[in-house]
């Protein structure tokens, strides 16, 4: 398994391949989606070879070229259940900042909303903790750690590479995602990624991080 990273306006894509095709892991924003084709075609890919686009949650940096990105590869887009009211509205959702200078710009950006609103969707796949994507072509399987958003997951290969989405940051040290829905189940999530021993965690905003890094903040913060 090969992992290519993406930054796709705000957040990373993950193009992960293996001998049976790609997996998208999200899709990032809006008018991203020629930018992800391109990129899986300087890889020798073909969009036909994209087997599943799975959105770690619903948020637009996540979700916002999902619907593009299906049109040009015709892969089912995968979402957990509980983050399908995230994109079935175009307006932006912002949860509450994880200190006073986030809450103060995510208050405004929730009052002014988005330039390029979310194209909405209904979810082909809807994930569930624990749920296998060995049907889609992968030895991995899903993770639910909610606290970011409700919905929000993680995708734990069996080689020990972890996909975290937003459930844990590392733009300047890993941390906390900047946003949560619920702060005791960010928490929670955290313990829980730590639980699996990942090898390396691939992070939606930042660099990956291995498990000596990880070690070290679940040691910070417990």
């Amino acid at each position: 398994m090969q992992v290519h990273t993406l930054f796709t306006g705000v957040a990373n894509t993950f193009i992960v391949e293996n001998h049976n095709g790609v997996m998208v892991i999200d899709a990032g924003m809006p008018h991203q989606a020629a930018r992800i084709v391109k990129a899986m075609r300087a890889r020798g890919h073909s969009p036909r070879d994209v087997r599943l686009i799975l959105v770690t949650h619903g948020h637009i940096d996540h979700a916002g070229s999902a619907v593009a990105l299906k049109r040009l590869t015709g892969a089912p887009v995968a979402l957990h259940r509980d983050d399908v009211r995230l994109v079935a509205t175009p307006n932006l959702k912002i949860p509450p900042g994880r200190t006073r200078t986030t809450e103060f710009i995510g208050a405004v950006l929730r009052a002014f909303g988005w330039l390029a609103p979310i194209e909405t969707f209904t979810p082909d796949v809807l994930l569930e903790d624990g749920q296998s994507l060995r049907e889609f072509g992968f030895d991995a399987r899903v993770i639910h750690t909610p606290g970011h958003t409700a919905g929000s997951v993680s995708v734990l290969c069996d080689d020990g590479t972890l996909f975290v989405g937003d459930s844990i940051l590392n733009l300047v040290h890993v941390a906390f995602p900047l946003y949560w829905e619920d702060a005791a189940q960010a928490r929670a999530s955290a313990l829980k990624i730590h639980s699996l021993k990942p090898r390396v965690c691939y992070t939606a905003h930042g660099r990956p991080f291995d498990a000596n890094e990880l070690d070290a903040f679940i040691a910070r913060v417990k």
